[in-house]
């Protein structure tokens, strides 16, 4: 009699394994708790989400998670996959670390320039040189060559300047194009810091778009432009 309790318990003992073995809900966890969860390009739940096992052995669920600011993880998970939770802990994606938000970018800034950096002549003609000379410094500290400088037709543009990210896709390129907007009534220059960025695939073909982003080694220089040749009076 002992005997089979002992059996019995024992049978009973492996049917719970087996079936603790292959549970039919399948729970997932990820860090961060933000991170959006998608199996079969459906959303399941945010930072912890379950699905049903795939009723076949060979069958399987396609799981996708992904959250801003962290690389997008992407798995696959089989009907004879012997587990019964998952785990996912995102990497955040290097553009973010390497990378600043600006409320300055893709749009012209107007600047007044400082007395010292024109003069006016007695026939009231305005020169702009000495600001012209110190803008060329300035964006030569942070750009290998200037692409276009036109003192007359009061243009100037440095060419696109691309850095890539570790543990990122992302590309970004920036570019700083300037206007001589001067007027008898004010002595100006526009401004303007181009920012784009593109996935890996579309940045071989070109396909950049704008972005309120900057390479954290050119804050200092959108704070140079705005105070060295004198300042800025709007946005």
């Amino acid at each position: 009699m002992r005997t089979s309790i002992i059996l019995l318990i024992c049978v009973l003992n492996f049917f719970s394994l087996s079936a603790e073995k292959k549970a039919k809900v399948i729970k997932i966890s990820v860090q961060p708790k933000e991170a959006a969860i998608y199996v079969d390009n459906s959303l399941i739940g945010y930072g912890y989400g379950e699905f049903s096992r795939p009723p076949k052995k060979n069958q399987v669920a396609i799981i996708r998670v992904e959250c801003n600011e962290y690389t997008t993880a992407n798995s696959k998970f089989y009907g004879g996959d012997e587990r019964n939770s998952l785990s996912f802990n995102l990497m955040q994606d290097g553009f973010y670390r390497g990378s600043a938000s600006s409320g300055l970018v893709n749009k012209f800034i107007t600047v007044s320039l400082d007395k010292q950096y024109y003069s006016i002549d007695e026939n009231g003609k305005i020169n702009t040189e000495a600001a012209w000379k110190l803008l060329h410094q300035i964006l030569l500290n942070y750009f290998p060559e200037i692409e276009t400088s036109d003192f007359y037709g009061g243009y100037m543009q440095t060419p696109w300047k691309y850095k890539s990210f570790n543990m990122s896709e992302k590309q970004l390129r920036n570019r700083v194009t300037v206007r001589d907007i001067t007027t008898p009534e004010r002595v100006a220059f526009q401004i303007k810091i181009s920012s784009e960025v593109a996935g890996a695939m579309q940045a071989r073909h070109g396909e950049f778009d704008e972005i309120d982003r900057l390479p954290k080694e050119l804050e200092p220089m959108v704070e140079e432009l705005q105070t060295r040749i004198g300042k800025a009076s709007s946005i």
